[in-house]
């Protein structure tokens, strides 16, 4: 019976550590509030002008450079995107991840090219959603907004 004790006891904390070292990782965002800002790098300014289920935003730069990014609950498996740049050096990127923490979108726009986006994201999962802005050299203006998509 005495050699059972050290067994016993090494199974016992073999699960109590499997218990809690487990996460969710179906649900990457789900510890942030809807339009929590999860991260910003960037340099320049953004203005959040809406939140809720569509946000909405602008932002200016004076060639500045960093990353913008939002928890955004979404109850589709879809979203519309919008967003629009003016600017005479650098890019923008837009990416969006679903809640389980797969790319839907991922779009560029750059000085001197096609300076607006407007469209639907591949299906994902509803939930909670990363949005990253990536603004690169940036000197200039601009604007997004999102919404639940069908």
């Amino acid at each position: 019976m005495k050699n059972l004790l050290p067994f016993n006891f090494l199974l016992l904390l073999s699960i109590l550590l499997l218990g809690t070292s487990c996460e969710d990782n179906n649900a990457p965002y789900s510890q942030y509030e809807n339009n929590e800002v999860v991260e910003n790098t960037y340099t320049g300014n953004v203005n959040v002008t809406s939140g809720g289920q569509d946000p909405g935003g602008d932002f200016t730069g004076t060639g500045n450079s960093g990353t913008y990014s939002f928890a955004w609950v979404n109850p589709q498996r879809r979203a519309e995107v919008n967003f629009d740049i003016t600017t005479s050096t650098g890019s923008v990127q837009m990416i969006i991840n679903d809640a389980e923490g797969t790319e839907v979108l991922n779009v560029t726009r750059s000085a001197g090219g096609n300076d607006s986006y407007s469209g639907v994201t591949e299906a994902g999962t509803s939930g909670t959603w990363l949005v990253t802005i990536i603004l690169t050299d940036f000197n200039g203006d601009g604007s997004y907004s999102i919404s639940p998509g069908s």
